[in-house]
């Protein structure tokens, strides 16, 4: 079917330059990226289960994922000082609307089609997304910015121990994708730098 899935694509015009560009995307990313990507975000697979066909381990799996997905949005290169303030006044905005269940600037920050991943796999969509957060900010006693793995994001605090960690991916300063990494040895082997030192 491979023919005619080309023949199909060329003739939808405009969808042939979509999937060359998610195909030359992919070929760009490193083999063991590439397959964590497709089975932890595009099938949806939970880290256990991808660590599992992979013979990763979870945390290496969503670390090879994250980074993969940082890629693919976009912003895997060409970080500036100016571009990671942006990115980290929309994510603090983010958990200032999570925490006060502030729904419509939640929905100015979120994309529409916002992805969260973690352990349990994927969550779809901003009110999902969103009631994830709300739960994030209120559970910690201190959620503190910091660079997750180079990426924007947030550290959770629980009786001074980091707890859970989530890092994001901004397209256009809305959020695409959230990464949730949680447990405490986790979120210690991450690559974690506190912006607000």
């Amino acid at each position: 079917g491979g023919v005619e899935g080309v023949a199909g694509v060329r003739a939808g015009g405009g969808r042939e330059s979509v999937w060359l560009a998610l195909f030359l995307v992919l070929e760009s990313l490193g083999a063991e990226e590439r397959l964590a990507y497709v089975l932890h975000d595009l099938f949806g697979l939970p880290s256990s289960e991808t660590a599992r066909i992979t013979g990763d381990a979870p945390e290496e799996v969503a670390r090879l994922a994250r980074r993969a997905r940082e890629r693919v949005h976009g912003h895997g290169t060409g970080r500036t000082d100016e571009g990671i303030g942006r990115r980290r006044a929309v994510v603090d905005l983010f958990l200032a609307a999570a925490r006060a269940r502030d729904a419509r600037t939640l929905a100015a920050v979120l994309d529409p089609d916002v992805v969260a991943h973690s352990d349990r796999g994927p969550v779809h969509g901003a009110p999902a997304v969103a009631e994830g957060a709300a739960a994030f900010a209120r559970f910690a006693d201190v959620a503190r910015p910091a660079l997750v793995d180079g990426a924007v994001g947030a550290v959770a605090f629980v009786d001074g121990r980091p707890v859970s960690a989530v890092a994001f991916t901004l397209r256009r300063d809305r959020i695409v994708t959230v990464s949730v990494t949680t447990g405490e040895d986790r979120v210690r082997a991450l690559d974690l730098v506190f912006s607000d030192g």
